[in-house]
């Protein structure tokens, strides 16, 4: 009995090569395709990192400038500094004042005043801000980075019909604060932006005290009490 041998069939060593170079391209393309989406996901994630920083400085300076208050306050030599401070034609260009309003959850035993600076430093936009609204005190600062990749920080300051690049008084005028404040940003990718801030009026009551006016009332308020403009009295 003859035993029949069967030939077995294999691969040739040309299909092998053939076959391992289509499934290195098949390959070498779905590695594209992930590297791809994964620098298109990454480069949205910053994006979006971005727009939220820029979205988030504007909204901390917003803050700031609506709850300024004319509160006075005394610098580091315990002389009386003007309300507000501000140079835009200096090499870095700032802004300082006295704001109101500043939360705490925490209950900490502090004022409910703050007094901030924000500073155009290198390519940054730094915000200061005290524990305590005086500067008799050292080490009560407290410094971050609100702002990145910024050409220019500028400010305009109306009074009079007129803008104004700088805020600088002294002596009689060191109580004076603008009719509004423009604010322009040139940052590296979102280019120039600006924003204008009217600010609410303010008098000095006989008291040395501060009242801020009422636009729903058409009177002023001071401590509560609202004082009508037409009497002059007190409710």
């Amino acid at each position: 009995m003859k035993t029949l041998l069967k030939r077995q069939k294999g691969f040739t060593l040309t299909e092998i090569l053939i076959a391992l170079a289509i499934f290195s391209m098949v390959v070498a393309g779905a590695l594209q395709v992930f590297n791809f989406v994964q620098i298109t996901s990454e480069s949205a994630d910053k994006q979006i990192e971005r727009l939220r920083e820029v979205q988030l400085a504007f909204r901390q300076l917003e803050e700031d400038i609506r709850y300024m208050v004319p509160r006075e306050r005394r610098n580091v030599f315990g002389d009386r500094a003007p309300l507000l401070k501000a140079e835009s034609e200096a090499a870095n260009s700032y802004i300082e004042f006295t704001r109101g309003a500043w939360r705490n959850p925490a209950k900490l035993k502090r004022s409910s005043l703050q007094h901030v600076k924000y500073e155009f430093l290198d390519d940054r936009l730094v915000r200061h801000h005290w524990l305590y609204v005086d500067s008799a005190r050292d080490g009560q600062e407290l410094t971050r980075d609100i702002l990145t990749q910024v050409d220019d920080f500028e400010m305009e300051f109306l009074i009079d019909e007129t803008w104004k690049k700088d805020w600088l008084v002294d002596g009689g005028e060191r109580l004076a604060l603008p009719e509004a404040i423009k604010v322009t940003t040139v940052l590296k990718d979102y280019g120039e932006l600006h924003r204008v801030f009217p600010m609410p009026r303010y008098d000095m009551a006989a008291e040395g005290e501060p009242e801020r006016e009422d636009p729903t009332s058409g009177g002023t308020r001071n401590n509560g009490r609202r004082r009508d403009d037409r009497g002059g009295g007190r409710r």
